[in-house]
């Protein structure tokens, strides 16, 4: 647009170095120059050449509730980058942290809890209502739900986003709309308790603390819902149809962040387990840690827990690459004692508990090991103290034999 074109008043967006862009308002407009006024400040003037980016504007609408803002952007007068940016930060100063655009849902982290937004309430809302225009994760996890009940076909919730944006979370909040979305009486199957506890036992080996996130997933993970006809009419939801519950899961993991095992820059963490199993440790008396000490005795199985490989976190090298130890208001001793539940409520049996236990602790073990290049030789390495001679335990949680030879000497896959 020629800035001829522009009239005294009109109201744009200019850029901004620190907030990105800004409101401002033309004074006056020549084919050489626009000078105009900001918002924050109009007694001061601005000149722009007539090539500068500008954006028209809207008048901001107040209502008695405040600054009126759009479910979706679609709905805005100018679709156009400081619209959409100021539309979204509009909301996410009122707590309003989704936004539609069309059928996608933009979500946006708020980095703490705001009351009565996932409560039960809420989410029986979306299922006995028809889809509402609210844009929430529950509306478009009900969108999801509808697709397969209604019209009988598979549907797909692609969840996107660097990292830190939520997506961990959001995913969780999904599953836990289609799991609770076919039982109309509100009770909860054993299988839909399996397909919500995976969520806290995959985190304990896939998630970690970095500089942007307490609980990054550090590895993909593609999750399929199964679905089967419950028999029931969805009239009671208030809809029509009927109504599907859910009856199985497969979920598929990829890219794991290896290295994360072995090293970790300073203010992250390794993988939680290392840490929450080191901190139950703590607390075990002489014949073990007795589950549970953090979690109500009447909802899991009591178990005594052998945590002897574990200790102190200074004894451990792949605990000690960062100065970060303990996440702020999480408890590692309550987080060990869920992936303990979690793995109850899957089915894995107390002996496989113990073995996976043994073989994290093993992990620890080896990290502890350090090698030497022996000279005039390329092949293998030698490790700098024998491990039949150490004296912390490590020999009875780290095999011999041929995983000696596997981790000294080079060889084909």
């Amino acid at each position: 647009m020629q800035s001829q074109t522009y009239a005294q008043g009109t109201l744009i967006w200019i850029k901004h170095e620190e907030e990105v862009w800004i409101q401002a308002e033309i004074v006056t407009a020549n084919e050489k120059e626009i000078i105009v006024k900001t918002a924050e400040d109009p007694n001061s003037r601005i000149v722009l050449g007539p090539h500068e980016p500008i954006f028209l504007r809207t008048s901001d609408v107040f209502t008695s509730e405040g600054l009126s803002v759009l479910d979706d952007l679609c709905q805005l007068t100018h679709l156009h980058e400081p619209a959409v940016l100021s539309s979204l930060q509009n909301r996410f100063d009122i707590d309003k942290i989704y936004t539609f655009t069309g059928p996608i849902l933009i979500a946006l982290n708020p980095f703490k809890g705001i009351r009565g937004l996932y409560d039960e309430e809420v989410l029986k809302s979306f299922m006995t209502t028809k889809p509402s225009s609210k844009p929430h994760v529950f509306n478009t996890s009900n969108a999801t739900y509808r697709g397969i009940c209604d019209r009988r076909k598979s549907q797909t919730v692609l969840i996107s986003g660097e990292s830190g944006a939520g997506k961990t979370e959001t995913t969780k909040f999904v599953m836990k709309f289609l799991a609770m979305a076919g039982a109309a009486d509100g009770e909860v199957t054993s299988v839909e308790k399996q397909v919500l506890e995976s969520n806290p036992l995959l985190e304990a080996f896939g998630n970690a603390r970095t500089l942007r996130n307490d609980n990054s997933s550090r590895f993909g993970k593609f999750i399929e819902l199964q679905f089967r006809s419950s028999g029931q009419d969805a009239s009671a939801l208030g809809v029509a149809g009927e109504n599907c519950r859910l009856c199985g899961a497969r979920i598929q993991t990829y890219l794991l962040e290896k290295v994360r095992v072995c090293d970790q820059q300073e203010g992250e963490r390794n993988y939680h387990l290392f840490y929450e199993a080191c901190a139950a440790a703590s607390l075990a008396a002489g014949d073990g840690y007795a589950f549970p000490q953090r979690l109500a005795k009447e909802k899991v199985k009591e178990v005594t827990l052998n945590l002897e490989g574990f200790a102190d976190l200074a004894n451990f090298a792949y605990l000690t690459r960062s100065s970060c130890k303990t996440l702020k208001d999480v408890d590692d001793v309550e987080m060990f004692e869920r992936r303990i539940h979690a793995m109850q409520t899957i089915g894995i049996p107390h002996e496989e508990v113990t073995q996976i236990l043994r073989m994290v602790a093993s992990v620890l073990h080896l990290g502890n090991v350090k090698f030497d290049a022996p000279p005039n030789n390329s092949e293998g390495s030698e490790a700098r103290q024998n491990w039949e001679e150490r004296e912390d335990g490590y020999r009875d949680f780290v095999p011999q034999c041929s995983l000696s030879k596997q981790l000294r000497h080079a060889g084909l896959a």
